[in-house]
């Protein structure tokens, strides 16, 4: 097995219809992942990304399927543009 097979990722999945989220639903999503973080609609799951989280787009057409993005919080502090002449 290669490493980019073994790879886990982390996806946001987002129900876009009425809550309550449907427990056939939950229960594919926990036997193929496994479950970090849920909301009222989204949840946030570790999966292999290759084979798990196509075969749960497939069969769960009322979620979405997305990669989480990470970004970092840009610094505030005031940068000196040229330092000062000695």
């Amino acid at each position: 097995m290669t490493l980019k097979a073994m790879a886990h990722g982390r996806y946001i999945l987002n129900f876009k219809g009425i809550p309550p989220l449907p427990a056939d639903d939950m229960k594919l999503i926990r036997s193929k992942t496994q479950l970090v973080d849920a909301s009222r609609k989204t949840l946030l799951v570790e999966g292999n990304e290759e084979t798990v989280m196509n075969e749960l787009a497939r069969k769960l057409p009322q979620w979405t399927v997305s990669k989480e993005s990470c970004y970092t919080v840009p610094t505030t502090r005031p940068a000196v543009q040229k330092p000062p002449k000695s």
